[in-house]
Formats: C-alpha cells, structure tokens, sequence
C-alpha cells in the first residue's frame, strides 16, 4: 500500500507545472539602486549644472560669437561663394587635429603645475601636524609656549597664502610681530618661519630640549621653507609666453576655418551644434589651463587655499590645547575649557618671554 501510494505522489510531481517565475522575481536591493543613481548622477549632472562650472561664465560669449560666425559662413556658401574655397578649406581640416594634441598637451602642463601646488600644501598640512604633536609630546616647557608655537604654526600658513597671492594680511598673525611693523618689502613666511625657530632656539638654550629633540623637531621646521620655495617657483615660473600666444593663435586659426568645412556640407541646423561643441570644448580646455596654470589664485578652480589654512588651524589648536582641556596631570585640577578658549583666543605674547600672563577679566 505504501509503495502505490509513493508512486502517485512521484506522478504527480512529474506533471505538475513549475513554479511561476513571478513568485522567485526579487527587487533590486538598495544598494543597487543607490548604484545606478550614482551612475546617472555621474553623466547628467555635468550638463544640469554647467551655469556652475567657473570656466563657463567667460566661455559662454566665445560659444556665442562662433554660433553667429557658422550662421554667417552657412549664409555664404549658399550664395554663391567660390567652391574652391570651400574645398581649400575642407582639405585643411587636418590642423584641427594637430592643434588638439597640442592643447591636451598644454592643459596636461597646467594640470601638472596645479597637481604640484596641492602636493606641497599637502605636505604643509602634515608637516604642522607633525610638528605641533611633537612639540606637544617631546618638549617639555610651559603650556603657554606651545600655545605660542601653535600660533605660529598657523600664521605660517596664513602668511604663505597671502605671499602666493599678493596680498597682505588685514589682522595680525598671532604669535608674530603687528603685521604693520613688518616693512612691504620684506617675505612674510620667512619672518613667520624666523620666530619659530627663535622660540625652538630659545627653549634649546634653556635646557627645555636636547640634541636628539632638535633633530626629531627640525625637519619640519625645515620643510615649512622648502615648501615656500617650491610654491614660489610656480608661481613665478609661468609657461613660456611664445608658447601660449602660439597655441592661442593655432585656436583661433582653427575655429575660424572650422564652419568652412562643416557648413557646406552639412545643414545650418546640424552644423551650428557641431560648430558650438568643437568651440566648447577648444576654447573651454585652453580657459581650464590658463585658470590652473597659477594654482595659488582666487578663481574657481585655483586651490582653496583659506580653506587649507582654516583646517591646519583648527587641528593644530586642537593638538596644542589636548593637555589643558583635560586637566592638569600633575595636580588633578581641571581648567574650565570656556575660560582657556577665551585665553587662546587673547592669546598675543611675545616669543622671548617664557610665561604667559592671562589678560584682564580670566
């Protein structure tokens, strides 16, 4: 009896259909759909957001003056203009090409320039860190001085900046002499950088740190100058005048021929956006690459150098004022971090005096 009743079960799961493909469908996961909508994001947000690029508000005019010349052009080849031209024109295409393996190259220099210039900030931001949590381990002085060399850490910073720039601070860099008694002439990072290494040969010759100190200390001290010099030497080091004034002529020379061959052969309707996307992206590539080429500037696409200096500011405050918002670790006593902020902040010394007197009212 069981083994009839075993063979009508194995029939009727022979014949009974499969499941439906309806009920084994699972939705795509979150994580796939955040996917794609980060795909898409990638291709249609640099065209919803154009009015957004920096180049774009200059490069909008020059892709209005080429719209208006291929409409002139398009109007003359159709009334009678020597097909000779037209075909003289068309055989010169050719240059378009050179002349775009030129520009990657051109735009690839300024690139490598502004790439560099990230480089050494970068290299300052570490090099602050560095020094400002080695003073703060190794160095055994008062936390008041720390403090100092803190401030000065960060005016070095903010003094490059200005020096990149061509500017001069309008407040006094904390920890350093009143910005109006230092003469224009002067190099501001090197005042900056000369009272840090008073206040380290100061502590030096007080016994507050040794030899095997002063050699973990001095590479960053040194560093802090190397990179001074190298942001200088883009600065001042632009790519060669010759070589931009060619390449912009090659530019022009090409986008004026451009609508000869492209207009003749192709209805104003289809040529105008060929005419306007080479433009765009002719004159967009060279706009790029003079923004980049002095990377220290206040452009769009220059480094943002304030906000470099805000963030080297903010860590090494952080690291400076680590012991005194804790507590005081021989005696136990805490310090009210609202009352050592306003300190801080109140914070102007001179590097030559070896105790700090809080001001009036602390």
């Amino acid at each position: 009896m069981s083994d009839l009743h075993q063979e009508k079960v194995q029939r009727v799961s022979a014949v009974a259909p499969p499941s439906s493909p309806r009920a084994t469908m699972t939705l795509p996961s979150m994580e796939t759909a955040k996917g794609m909508k980060k795909t898409m994001s990638i291709f249609v947000h640099p065209f919803t957001r154009m009015h957004k690029i920096p180049v774009f508000r200059r490069l909008w005019i020059y892709i209005a003056m080429m719209g208006v010349y291929d409409m002139f052009v398009s109007w003359v080849s159709e009334h009678g203009i020597s097909q000779q031209i037209l075909k003289e024109a068309t055989n010169a295409a050719f240059i378009g090409a050179v002349f775009g393996l030129l520009l990657v190259f051109r735009t690839n220099s300024a690139y490598e320039r502004w790439w560099e210039g990230r480089r050494l900030w970068g290299q300052l931001v570490n090099d602050s860190r560095n020094l400002a949590l080695k003073v703060q381990s190794y160095v055994n002085v008062p936390q008041a001085d720390k403090l100092r060399i803190g401030e000065q850490i960060t005016s070095f910073a903010y003094s490059l900046k200005h020096h990149l720039r061509d500017s001069r601070p309008t407040k006094n860099l904390p920890g350093v002499k009143p910005i109006d008694q230092i003469p224009k002439s002067y190099h501001l990072p090197s005042q900056v950088a000369l009272r840090i290494y008073e206040t380290v040969s100061l502590w030096q010759q007080r016994g507050h740190i040794n030899e095997m100190t002063m050699l973990i200390l001095d590479p960053h001290l040194r560093a802090f100058m190397d990179i001074s010099g190298a942001c200088e030497r883009i600065k001042s080091t632009p790519l060669a005048v010759s070589y931009r004034a060619f390449m912009r002529q090659g530019i022009a020379l090409n986008l004026l021929i451009l609508p000869w061959y492209v207009g003749p052969n192709l209805d104003i309707w289809f040529s105008l956006p060929l005419v306007l996307i080479a433009s765009y992206f002719l004159i967009g590539l060279e706009l790029i690459a003079e923004d980049i080429e002095d990377p220290f500037g206040l452009d769009g696409d220059d480094l943002p150098l304030d906000q470099i200096c805000a963030g080297i500011q903010k860590v090494v405050t952080e690291i400076t004022t680590t012991d005194c918002l804790s507590g005081n670790m021989e005696t136990g006593a805490d310090i009210d971090p609202l009352k050592f902020t306003k300190s801080i902040k109140a914070l102007q010394v001179d590097p030559l005096k070896d105790t700090y007197v809080p001001p009036p009212g602390d």
